[in-house]
């Protein structure tokens, strides 16, 4: 089984790991330190595997079908009920006893082609439908073939204290892996018609040329990344400083032709800021 580490949120390069299920599941479910004092120190993983830097585009492969729930709708002990597979489950880093935050983890028998991860997350959440049928894993994160999850960690007692003493993950040793590698039938997804690329502002054509049509042309998008201090990371404009909280934590996409775009600018503290708008916002 193959999957990608980056040593921290910043890093872009993944390492390909490549190791049986019950080594990689010592890594991903070995505590990372009881003195981390921020989620951002954390090194994270994917199991995405790239032919160069993580993006959508170098996107090769997936190896594992993850879900990630943050919407506190359902228990920790939900991952008990994909026991008929090979599962990994552990809590994610704000966690806490009344409102739960986790990942499971279902290692793929076969690995998929990025190119067929749209049908293929389809089918994944048909199956959270048909096994728990309640709460919703993360869209966003199940979509994106280039995701990356941090490792698992519990916070500084001191700085938790609420809740000095997290509930750990149930899979301490790698004998607990039991079941069957996960079956993920894409192919049972329909194909979806193709989109239409977006028309690209062109000064040819006749009228007045309105903000609206300037934002479809990426040519535009990538000199209002350029002029707000992004960094380009494949096709999305990153670290750009948020109107509302003051973090480097703004992206949105280049072309929007890609698959898988960000149009409109939007602050990545999705449970604390919540911040969007539009291009001119961040000049």
């Amino acid at each position: 089984m193959k999957i990608s580490l980056f040593p921290n949120i910043k890093a872009n390069q993944p390492t390909i790991f490549n190791g049986d299920l019950q080594t990689i599941a010592k890594g991903l479910l070995a505590d990372t330190g009881e003195n981390v004092v921020s989620k951002n120190e954390l090194p994270l993983w994917s199991p995405t595997l790239f032919d160069g830097t993580r993006n959508g585009k170098n996107a090769q492969f997936i190896s594992c079908l993850v879900y990630d729930l943050d919407d506190g709708l359902t228990p920790f002990d939900t991952w008990r009920l994909f026991t008929d597979w090979v599962v990994i489950a552990h809590t994610s880093y704000s966690h806490k006893p009344h409102y739960h935050k986790y990942r499971i983890i279902l290692p793929l028998k076969e690995l998929v082609p990025a190119t067929e991860w749209d049908r293929a997350s389809k089918w994944g959440f048909q199956l959270w439908q048909k096994v728990v049928g309640r709460g919703e894993p993360d869209p966003k994160a199940l979509k994106d073939r280039a995701r990356i999850y941090f490792r698992y960690a519990l916070p500084d007692p001191e700085l938790d204290q609420e809740d000095p003493k997290h509930p750990r993950n149930y899979f301490q040793t790698a004998e607990s892996l039991q079941g069957d590698l996960l079956e993920l039938d894409w192919e049972s997804i329909p194909q979806e018609a193709p989109q239409p690329s977006p028309q690209k502002y062109s000064p040819k054509k006749r009228g007045p040329v309105t903000l609206e049509s300037l934002e479809l042309d990426s040519a535009f998008r990538e000199r209002i990344a350029s002029q707000a201090g992004a960094r380009i990371v494949g096709n999305n404009a990153r670290y750009i400083r948020c109107p509302q909280c003051g973090d480097n934590s703004v992206y949105f996409s280049i072309d929007l032709a890609m698959p898988n775009v960000v149009r409109w600018p939007q602050c990545n503290h999705r449970n604390s800021c919540q911040w969007w708008g539009n291009l001119k916002d961040l000049l």
